[in-house]
């Protein structure tokens, strides 16, 4: 396959690094709103959180390009995904990983125009997209025939959504909160100020707290994981609510679940339950019982692990769980997986 990269953040350059050491598609265009294409090479070389970049990257900012091992990547600057010859390149697959709804709905035009055959939405929008993919949950519901614009949802939902719906087919679930602790992003202030949406640029958010430094404080929000979560696993509609927490930290999530079920359960049955689905199904879920800590999670591949140590069970039905999850580097392997699942079904 070849795919073009729309927006080259922390995510795009995830992507780019994973399918860099176990390829399975070919990265051939990059569109990003920064045309300092040796800015971009720098910040793929050396990251912060996953250490050096291991294979050979250079940049001519003259023609536009990013030469990674020995193959050449083409880059653009435009603010539109519709705005980029896409088939200039005979691009594929687009992974619009901007987080700008705008570019969502442009999908469409690439996609009607011929520039494209199908794009994937790194967020999940309120609409825009044809069908919403968590592996571990739904994927065998993907239909490439009628399925061009397809979301991969959010972090958060990826690591929650194959436990909830282990849960509902096993226990049947009644109802639940979540509560989600995701480290700081990048549209987050330093100091206290106001604070622009990425999403829809020129919008300020309107809970100011989000706005507060984000290294000093716990921030509560809003969350967005209900209604992600709705449209992978309808049978739980209606019956979770969640809230999240920014945290000063700088990578690796977590879930905190509390669920009732319908049928009665132990702590140990859980807990085999969720060593053996680690082991059938080691893609999208792990499962521990060290003691480790948030950090330790960094850089893992799963979708989500389940820390066995905070299992508990109250009067036989309402449980209580802890997730840990990367949430660039997990989820980017799971994007990846959506562009190998759509290139065995082109």
């Amino acid at each position: 396959m070849r795919v073009g990269i729309n927006g080259f953040g922390r995510i795009g350059r995830s992507i780019f690094r994973i399918n860099e050491k176990n390829p399975g598609f070919k990265v051939v265009a990059i569109n990003d709103i920064d045309p300092n294409v040796g800015n971009h090479a720098y910040l793929l070389k050396y990251d912060t959180i996953y250490g050096k970049f291991e294979g050979h990257v250079s940049s001519n900012n003259g023609n536009m390009q990013m030469v990674v091992e020995d193959k050449a990547i083409q880059f653009y600057d435009k603010e539109k995904i519709n705005e980029v010859p896409w088939e200039k390149h005979n691009i594929d697959i687009v992974i619009d990983s901007s987080g700008i709804y705008a570019n969502v709905l442009l999908c469409k035009h690439i996609i009607a125009k011929g520039k494209v055959k199908k794009c994937i939405i790194t967020h999940s929008p309120k609409d825009g997209v044809d069908h919403t993919v968590i592996f571990g949950v739904n994927e065998s519901t993907y239909d490439s025939t009628i399925h061009n614009i397809v979301s991969t949802s959010i972090c958060d939902s990826n690591a929650s959504g194959p436990i909830l719906k282990l849960l509902d087919d096993e226990f049947v679930i009644d109802y639940g909160y979540i509560t989600t602790l995701h480290p700081w992003l990048s549209y987050q202030n330093l100091v206290d100020g106001s604070l622009r949406s990425v999403s829809s640029p020129g919008h300020f958010w309107k809970n100011y707290s989000l706005g507060r430094a984000s290294t000093d404080s716990l921030i509560p929000k809003p969350t967005t994981l209900v209604g992600a979560l709705n449209k992978v696993i309808p049978e739980i509609s209606g019956n979770l609510d969640a809230i999240s927490f920014r945290i000063p930290t700088s990578i690796v999530s977590s879930s905190d679940l509390t669920i009732t079920l319908r049928k009665a359960i132990t702590i140990n049955d859980l807990n085999d339950l969720f060593k053996r689905k680690s082991i059938e199904n080691d893609s999208f879920i792990g499962y521990q019982d060290d003691q480790l800590v948030s950090i330790d999670f960094k850089g893992i591949s799963e979708s989500v692990f389940v820390d066995g140590r905070w299992t508990r069970v109250l009067k036989d039905k309402t449980v209580k769980l802890v997730l840990w999850y990367d949430n660039e580097w997990g989820y980017s392997h799971r994007v990846c997986d959506m562009v190998n699942l759509m290139a065995k079904n082109f």
